[in-house]
C-alpha cells in the first residue's frame, strides 16, 4: 500500500498527452478500467494504475468541463476502491469543482460520503452545500440531503439530523433518496435502543414508497431489492433475536 500512495502521490505530476483530448482519454480509461475485470490480483493493480493515469491525463486536458470533471470522477472511483480515501477525495474534490454537470454534482456527492467517512463532518457540510440550490436536480439536492443528516448526526445534532431525513423520507420525489433517508432514521432510533420506534419507520417506509416499490419496472425492482436487503431490516430482526434470547 505504500508503493500505491507514492504513485498516487505522483499523479498530479504525470505528463499530460499534448495531443490528447480528453476525449481520447475519456476511452482509453474506460478500456483499461473493463480490462481490470479479467486481470489477476497483482496485473489488475497494474492496471488499475494505467486506468487512473488515463483518466488523470483527461482531467488535466483542455476540453468540455463535464468530460473533465467525469475524468476526474472516475479516477476518484478507482482510487476509492483501491482504500486509498484521501486520494479519491482529491479527486471526487477536482471534479465538484470543474463543474459540468451531472459529474460535478456527482463529485460533490462522493467528496461529502467519503469526508463523513473519514470523521469530517463539517467540510461534507460545506461540500454538500453546492448542490443543494433549487436548480439542482432534486435527486442529486435529495441525496446530499441524506448526507447532510449523517453530517449533522456525526456533529451531535441529533435532532436536526431526524428533521433533515423525516422531510426527505416523508415529502421528498426521489424514491432511492427517500428510501435511503427512512434507513438513517430507523437506524438513528435503533441505535438510541427505540426498537418500536425504529419499526414504525420501517412500517411508515413500506407504506410510503409501497406504490413504487410494486412498479414492473427497473426502479421498482431495485426499490425492492434495497428494501429486502436494507440495514434497517437486518438490524431490526438482528435486535428481536437478541431481545428473544435475553427472554
Amino acid at each position: 500500500m505504500g508503493a500505491w500512495l507514492v504513485l498516487a502521490a505522483a499523479l498530479p505530476l504525470a505528463g499530460v498527452l499534448q495531443d490528447a483530448s480528453t476525449m481520447d482519454a475519456l476511452a482509453r480509461g474506460r478500456e483499461l478500467k473493463w480490462q481490470m475485470r479479467s486481470q489477476t490480483s497483482f496485473r489488475r493493480e497494474g492496471v488499475r494504475m494505467s486506468a487512473v493515469r488515463a483518466f488523470r491525463v483527461g482531467a488535466s486536458t483542455l476540453g468540455g468541463e463535464g468530460d473533465r470533471a467525469q475524468c476526474a470522477f472516475r479516477t476518484g472511483e478507482l482510487l476509492r476502491a483501491a482504500g486509498l480515501r484521501e486520494a479519491a477525495l482529491a479527486e471526487f474534490s477536482w471534479s465538484a469543482e470543474l463543474g459540468g454537470a451531472p459529474w460535478s454534482q456527482r463529485g460533490a456527492l462522493a467528496a461529502g460520503e467519503l469526508l463523513i467517512a473519514l470523521g469530517r463532518p463539517s467540510e461534507a457540510v460545506r461540500v454538500l452545500e453546492r448542490i443543494s440550490g433549487r436548480e439542482i436536480p432534486t435527486r442529486f439536492r435529495e441525496a446530499a440531503r441524506v448526507l447532510c443528516g449523517l453530517s449533522q448526526r456525526e456533529m451531535g445534532l441529533r435532532d436536526s439530523a431526524m428533521e433533515t431525513w423525516r422531510a426527505v423520507a416523508v415529502d421528498g420525489l426521489t424514491p432511492r433518496s427517500r428510501l435511503d433517508a427512512f434507513v438513517c432514521w430507523g437506524r438513528l432510533l435503533l441505535d438510541e435502543g427505540d426498537l418500536e420506534g425504529a419499526a414504525g419507520v420501517l412500517h411508515l417506509c413500506r407504506t410510503n414508497l409501497n406504490e413504487r416499490v410494486r412498479e414492473s419496472t427497473e426502479q421498482g425492482r431495485e426499490l425492492r431489492a434495497l428494501l429486502r436487503c436494507s440495514p434497517l431490516v437486518t438490524a431490526i430482526r438482528r435486535e428481536v433475536l437478541r431481545r428473544e434470547a435475553w427472554d
